[in-house]
């Protein structure tokens, strides 16, 4: 018996969102994997006279941001963490429900991170980062920005879910 695999692999045509955020989240890791590089090469090969002081602050920020850029992507191509053994036990009908029950679950607490990340981002906008002395506003906007790009994915996912599912179930 040939096991089936989880593994979500990128579609072959990716949508106009998708194609935007590999545009951003792309050149954003090969930087993080530069900066890093050049930090650590400098430090370690020149005995630390060129160390690069702002180079943690950077990759920190940008893993953030790398982070909530690209759940949206992975929202909306259903990769995320699932324990769906139950689910699978279940007739297809009912697993539609949950999954809707689930995708509008997802936009409340996505709602939440929205509102009390752009809370969060305001209260720390007077506060500067030490090495960049960048105001962590824009480091807290991430929260908001990622999460309401979340809520973006579901309900355009659930609406092609629901359009797909109500083809099926016609004749």
């Amino acid at each position: 018996m040939q096991e089936q695999s989880e593994i979500v692999e990128a579609p072959e045509n990716p949508t106009l969102l998708e194609r935007i955020g590999e545009a951003i989240i792309v050149p954003l890791m090969l930087a993080i994997i530069a900066i890093g590089f050049a930090a650590v090469c400098l430090r370690y090969v020149f005995s630390g006279h060129y160390a690069l002081f702002w180079s943690e602050e950077v990759i920190r920020y940008a893993f953030i941001w790398l982070f909530w850029l690209c759940a949206p992507i992975l929202v909306w191509r259903r990769a995320m963490f699932t324990v769906d053994l139950f689910t699978n036990m279940l007739p297809k009908r009912v697993q539609r429900v949950i999954a809707i029950l689930l995708d509008l679950a997802v936009i409340v607490l996505m709602g939440t991170f929205v509102y009390y990340g752009w809370l969060m981002a305001r209260v720390n906008a007077p506060q500067l980062s030490s090495a960049l002395s960048l105001s962590l506003f824009w480091i807290y906007l991430a929260i908001p920005v990622g999460a309401a790009l979340i809520i973006f994915a579901t309900i355009a996912r659930l609406l092609r879910d629901v359009r797909t599912g109500a083809q099926e179930a016609s004749p």
